[in-house]
Parts: structure tokens; C-alpha cells; sequence
């Protein structure tokens, strides 16, 4: 997740350095392409500064501490709501990289409108229509390398996880999306339900798939369910 923050903020700064020029250069790009610039940015850094763990496990010398994450049987039952839960998140992310297009070419077609320069009105529609092209890619890009080519792992493997400990959800600026810190590992979650449902919680167990991260369960420290995955009928203790 820190590499997918890097990328998201070199290309956040690259797509800044362009407007500069651009508005430097008499296209009068106006206020939202920098703060588009600027809130890609503010997601970058927010993947890079939370994307660790809260703590590092370690085993003391001469004894033996129990994990914070263990593996659990991944049945097909399971494998189901992992692959159900996947694809909800996908289509949000669709959306995403559409709305990001849209709102490009409605920019660059705004200026080609208002522009009376000949010729340069063009010029910028089809430099915005790029950028919007550019940041739809990237953001299914680095999707479907976080989300789906995990999933395809998650259905092949024999076992999903459960980690227990401390636990922390931190907020992704200007989006609906956080990041949750557990006690040996980081990673991003989707879905304002799950969120607003770990959100209160400071430690607890969570249930989730391997590699596409896909949240299955969660409990408090008291042994309370606070979340469940439609389908996912697994109880803490099993």
C-alpha cells in the first residue's frame, strides 16, 4: 500500500507541475484542476503515513509469544463472500475512475468554450481529456494490482486470516475509503459500513482474506460482533 501511496503522489505532483504550466503558459486552467492535483496528493501521502503496522511483533529471547494473526481454513462457502465482497468494491472504484474522467473533460471543454484564442481552446480540451484519461488509469491501474489480482490469490489459497490485537482506522482525505493499522500489518478498506464499525473499535479481532484484504468479520475485545460480511457466518472461537 506505501508503494501504491508513492506512485499516487509522484503523479499527483506531476500532474501539479503541468497546470503550473499551463496557467503560466495564458490557458487559465482555473481552481479545480489544482485541487484535484492537491487531493491526489493528500491520498498519496495518507497511504504512505498509515500504510504500517501499529506495532512490531517481536519474540522474546529464550520464550515464545503467541502470533497477533493466524491462519484460518478458507472454505468454499467463504471463498464466495470473499469474491462477492471483491466485486462490490470493484464497481466503486469504477465509478471512481469515471467520475475523474468526467470531470477532466467537462474542464477542458469549459475552457475550449470560454477560451477565445484560436485554436488553444482545443489544445486545452484535449490536455484535460488526457489528464482525466491518465488519472482513471492510474487509479484502476493501481486497483486492480491492490484489489483484483490479490482476489485471484485469495480464491486459490487454502486459508484466509484472523488477526487479533490493537487496531486502528484512519481516515483517507477527501474520499469514503480508510486505512485500517493492525497490530503486525496495514491496509486499505472500503465500505462505509465496515468502517464506521471498526471506527470505535481500539483492539479487538478482525477476520479477513490474504492478499485482497477483503474484510470478513470483526470483533471487540469483549468477544462482540460489530461487523459480518453478508454470507459470512463464522463466530470468534471457531
Amino acid at each position: 500500500m506505501r508503494i501504491a501511496g508513492y506512485v499516487i503522489l509522484i503523479a499527483s505532483s506531476l500532474f501539479l507541475i503541468l497546470f503550473v504550466m499551463a496557467e503560466l503558459g495564458g490557458g487559465h486552467v482555473g481552481i479545480l484542476p489544482f485541487f484535484i492535483s492537491v487531493f491526489l496528493a493528500a491520498l498519496g501521502w495518507s497511504f504512505v503515513k498509515s500504510g504500517k503496522a501499529i506495532i512490531q511483533v517481536q519474540v522474546p529471547a529464550g520464550g515464545i509469544t503467541e502470533p497477533a494473526t493466524v491462519e484460518m481454513p478458507m472454505f468454499p462457502g467463504i471463498a464466495m463472500v470473499v469474491a462477492q465482497q471483491n466485486a462490490r468494491d470493484w464497481r466503486r472504484v469504477l465509478y471512481i475512475a469515471g467520475g475523474f474522467m468526467v470531470v477532466f473533460a467537462i474542464i477542458g471543454a469549459l475552457i475550449d468554450l470560454l477560451d477565445a484564442t484560436p485554436g488553444e481552446g482545443a489544445t486545452m480540451l484535449g490536455a484535460f481529456g488526457s489528464v482525466g484519461v491518465a488519472t482513471a488509469v492510474m487509479i484502476t491501474g493501481i486497483s486492480w494490482l491492490v484489489m483484483r489480482l490479490p482476489l485471484r490469490r485469495d480464491l486459490r489459497t487454502a486459508h484466509y486470516l484472523r488477526t487479533t490485537g490493537p487496531m486502528q482506522v484512519v481516515a483517507i482525505p477527501f474520499s469514503s475509503g480508510a486505512t485500517l493499522r493492525l497490530a503486525d500489518r496495514a491496509f486499505l478498506m472500503n465500505g462505509t459500513a465496515v468502517i464506521r464499525a471498526l471506527g470505535s473499535v481500539s483492539r479487538g479481532t478482525v477476520d479477513y482474506s490474504a492478499h485482497g484484504h477483503v474484510i470478513l468479520a470483526a470483533w471487540d475485545s469483549q468477544g462482540r460482533k460489530v461487523y459480518g460480511a453478508p454470507g459470512y457466518n463464522v463466530e470468534l472461537g471457531v
